[in-house]
This record gives structure tokens, sequence and C-alpha cells, in this order.
């Protein structure tokens, strides 16, 4: 047990230089992480006697933000005070003084603390004025450090005092308050950026349940990304296959671990790589800050490579930025990248090329949003479209024939179709339309018939249809145009009138008011 008894600490860095932190390129998030780093090293070096004392215990941090309840809009109410709380195993007195001065780095600097950094530039960043209240575990003391810019900026002082408590040896915690906010300090919009960013940074703790994460009251998690399961594009097929590459790999004294894979669908979000270090995610941990080595993923953010492949890789060897959110000897990453090329190009498992080639078919889903659009719309979009066919027929000849209707489609057929029905009133009597998605025949568009009413439009537009491999998958505008020749073609029928011209009147006249 130690109850050493420490006064002061030092501070000493030149006073002036506490007014500059805060212009130090960084983001809130990264800077957040940086007491995550503390806690997160702290409960690795006291690992064994935290489950000793505990067996059940598991490291909890917990990050509040507090917002100037004086602004009514979100976009304008900023942070006030940050409060960031652990039951880590605490600063030791053996630490104590070392953490608190500027630039001096712990001896062993093999951990997530190794610049000495972290605490002091990090708060200062964030505020002016900041408290730590530290419980080192089996120490007799918790020990207080109040820290004021003002106050030592305008006296010069190279030491702060340090408020000594008694406590008991097995209480363990750091806590850490941060007022009197700098410039950088965010608006509450941006608390689930700060969220998703932190979350992604210490996926890694997140998968293992090394730590809980809360950032106000929230329980951080880290959503996996869908990995393709598909038949090699060069026989669809073949058998589907997970298209995910574990990687171990060594290049003189660098490493790299992890898997690089395809994406299931594409998702600018989602794609590049994200490097690790020491379990912590350094770059990537921003849906905007992916790495994408050209030997990889090549020089076009157009291609489908560019925007399938995706990976996590930690990295050995490598130095990183003081503030960790980049890798420093970026030639041999480069080279590193190259090496690994190759890796991912197994005569049996060449995710290169089949990012490169494998197109999915998402025609089924492209449908059902299409739908879900259209059956979610309003009800006031719902108003009967009307007609009056009398000025269009008085400019063609009236048909003599009766009018033909195709036989319903098969119901096999049938992909997906809107549930809630168009209303088309034609000269004063009322029809609805239904329209449904097929997968098969030789027509892009036809009409059908309803089977419980004689008076219903259906029309039938054919997504498999070679029309829609040549211009693309379906589209809202393509349908509203189908959707207004079936309601054409069938009010020439109604009336009597199957010329061309009738047609393309009616068609005119209702694509003014056609909505998906």
């Amino acid at each position: 047990m130690s109850d050493v008894i420490i006064d002061k600490v030092s501070v000493r860095i030149g006073s002036q230089m506490y007014g500059r932190f805060e212009d130090l390129p960084n983001t809130v998030p990264h800077v957040l992480a940086e007491f995550v780093d503390n806690a997160l090293q702290s409960f690795r070096d006291s690992k064994e006697a935290l489950l000793a004392l505990d067996p059940n215990y598991k490291l909890r941090v917990v990050i509040r933000i507090l917002w100037d309840e004086t602004e009514t809009k979100m976009s304008q109410r900023k942070a006030t005070q940050f409060m960031i709380e652990d039951n880590a195993g605490g600063i030791a007195a053996s630490r104590f003084v070392n953490a608190f001065e500027p630039a001096n780095a712990p001896d062993d600097n093999t951990g997530l603390n190794e610049f000495g950094m972290g605490l002091k530039t990090a708060a200062c960043w964030l505020g002016n004025n900041w408290i730590v209240h530290t419980k080192a575990l089996g120490e007799g003391v918790s020990r207080i450090v109040r820290f004021d810019q003002n106050v030592v900026t305008k006296n010069n002082l190279e030491e702060v005092d340090v408020k000594t408590e008694p406590a008991k040896p097995e209480e363990h915690f750091t806590k850490i308050e941060i007022s009197a906010p700098t410039k950088n300090i965010p608006t509450e919009k941006s608390l689930q950026k700060i969220k998703t960013e932190l979350a992604s940074i210490y996926r890694n703790s997140l998968r293992n349940q090394e730590m809980d994460l809360y950032v106000n009251n929230e329980p951080l998690e880290f959503t996996e990304y869908a990995i393709l399961n598909a038949p090699y594009y060069k026989d669809m097929e073949g058998p589907s296959k997970l298209w995910k590459k574990d990687i171990d790999f060594q290049f003189g004294s660098y490493k790299a671990k992890g898997f690089i894979g395809i994406l299931k669908e594409l998702k600018s979000t989602q794609n590049g790589l994200v490097l690790s270090r020491r379990g912590r995610v350094i770059i990537g941990a921003e849906e905007d800050g992916r790495y994408f080595p050209k030997s990889i993923f090549g020089s076009s953010p157009g291609t489908f490579r560019f925007k399938r492949i995706f990976g996590e890789l930690e990295l050995e060897g490598f130095a990183v930025s003081f503030n960790k959110n980049d890798i420093q000897d970026k030639e041999n990453l480069e080279m590193l990248m190259e090496a690994l090329r190759d890796e991912l190009r197994d005569k049996d498992s060449d995710i290169l090329a089949q990012a490169d080639n494998y197109r999915a078919d998402n025609t089924a889903r492209l449908v059902k949003k299409i739908v879900s659009r259209h059956d979610e719309a309003p009800k006031t979009k719902r108003t009967p479209v009307s007609i009056d066919t009398k000025p269009i027929e008085e400019k063609a000849k009236v048909a003599e024939i009766q009018p033909v209707i195709p036989e319903p489609v098969p119901e096999e057929n049938i992909i997906n179709e809107f549930k809630q029905p168009d209303f088309y009133d034609i000269n004063g009597k009322l029809h609805r339309m239904i329209v449904k998605f097929i997968d098969e025949g030789s027509d892009l568009c036809w009409l059908g018939v309803a089977k419980d009413d004689p008076d219903a439009i259906v029309c039938n537009i054919n997504v498999k249809h070679d029309f829609f491999k040549v211009f693309g998958e379906p589209t809202d505008p393509v349908i509203a145009l189908l959707k207004t020749l079936a309601v054409a073609r069938y009010t020439t029928e109604a009336v009597n009138n199957k010329t061309a011209m009738a047609m393309m009147d009616f068609f005119n006249e209702y694509i003014k008011k056609t909505k998906v």
C-alpha cells in the first residue's frame, strides 16, 4: 500500500503554451479518446489485481457532456462541461507526478499513453479549467488536482497544488471534469457523430468485451458491416462463399493482421481500410477518413473495387502522431500494402477481381424501396387522377372493335406489388390501378385484370426485361412512365378508341398528374 503524500505537481512547459493547446489540429472524438486510452491502459496495467479483488469486474468508462440549456435549437446548444469517469486502476503515486507534467513520457511507452501528452493537451483543448480526482487501487488516499489556465498563465505558475483525502485501499477510479470551454466545443447536433466515432475507435475493445463505454447514458456498440456471400463472378451458378480474406502478413519489421473483404452492399461510409495499433483505431474511425491505398483500391473512387473493398488491419512496427490519428512512415506503409495486394489475388479466391466484376442483383431490393415509398405516401397524394376523354375522342375515329384484356399474370411470377392502389376518374367512373412487378416475360409492360374487380387496372412491369439490363435498374421516373402508358392504353379500351393518336393524347394528359 502507498500513502505517499504529494503536495504539488509540475505543470512546467511555459505558461503561455497552454493557450496554444486549443489550436492543435484535432477532433472532439479523438480528444475524448485520450481519456479512454488512459482508462484502458490503467485497466491493462492493473487487470490481475482488479480481477483478484472482484472476479466479475469489468472496465466501465462513462463520458457525459452537458449542454447550454438556454439555447432552444440543438444546432446552437454548445457544450458547457465534460465529465469522464472510469473504474480502472487509478493513477498510482509512482506515476502521479509524471502524469501531470506535459511531455513527460512514461518509462514504458509500449501502451496507449506513450507520449505523456494525452490528459493535459486533451483537457486544455476542450476547456480552460479542469479537475482530476483519482484513487489508485491499493493506496490509502485519493488525490485531486485543479487546473485553472487563467491563474497558471497570469501567475506564470510551474506547479499546482494536490489535495489528498483518506480513502479505502480497495477503491479505484478516476474522475475528470472540464469546464470553461474553448472554441473547440461541439454543439449537441454533433453528439451522434461523437458516439459513432468513439464506437469506431474502440471497436476492438467493445467486440471482445474488454470494456463498457457510455456517452450521455447510451452504451456504445460497434455495428459490424455485412460481407458479400456470393458465387465467384466467373461461375455464377457455382457455390456461394464469404468474400473475406484473413491477413497475417509481415514485411520486414512491419506487420499487418486482420482481414480484407468485400461489402455486401455498396456503401460509401463503409468502404476503405481501418488501421489500428495496440487495439485502438488510428486511421478510419471517421466515415470520411478511411485509408485507400492505390495498390489495392486503384486510383478512381468511381470503380466497383473502390466502393466494395473494406477491411481492418492491426499494425505493428509503425509510429503514430502524438494525437494518435495518423500513421508515420507512409512510404513503408504503402510498400506493405503493395505486398498485401498479392495476398488478395489467390487463384481460387481473387478478392480484387471479384470486387471488380461481381454484379449483385439488386432488383428485388430496389423494387421494395419503390413499393415502400408509394404505399407510405400521404393520403393527400391519393386523390383520383381525373380525365375527360371527349375532347380526345373527337380527334380520332372511334373504332368498332371490342376491347381485349390480357389474362391475369400467374401469381408465382410476382416479386412485389403496390398495396395501396392509385385511382383514376375516367368520365366520372372511378377505376383503381394496381402495379405488379414481374420477373418473367418478353414484354416490358402490359395490362392485366384484377380477379375481384372488373374495373381495376393491373399494370404488370417486367423488371427482368432487357430494357433494365441495358438502361439500369428500375427507378421512380421509369415506373411513373410505365404506369401512365398502362392507364392510357386502358382508357383507349374503355372509350373504345384504340388508335395510336388517342393513346398518345391520353398519355400526355395523364403524365401531367402521375405520381409514383
